[in-house]
């Protein structure tokens, strides 16, 4: 999906999509544009972490990770080798 950001003839700006091939923005100033992509990409973040999510609550890590897939102790281990504070909790608590 691509987005393209066009100088409008009064200054202000637009987003065309070359999906839609429609204009999905306009009459925005930098900062308003600026917004924009980051809430896109914010929704895209967020879609990610619900997918991931689903596959993890199901079991289900390798569809979300593949081989990369780590349980609860491999990750307290890890932690604890590079000096994170998670293992000191667990171990203290």
């Amino acid at each position: 999906m691509g987005y393209q950001i066009i100088k409008q003839p009064d200054g202000h700006f637009a987003v065309f999509s070359s999906v839609t091939d429609t204009i999905i923005v306009w009459d925005a100033t930098e900062d308003e544009v600026v917004e924009w992509f980051a809430e896109q990409a914010a929704e895209r973040a967020r879609q990610d972490a619900r997918r991931a999510l689903e596959h993890v609550a199901a079991d289900e890590p390798r569809r979300a990770y593949f081989q990369f897939a780590m349980t609860w102790d491999e990750a307290l281990g890890r932690d604890r080798k590079h000096g994170g504070e998670v293992w000191r909790d667990v171990r203290d608590g």
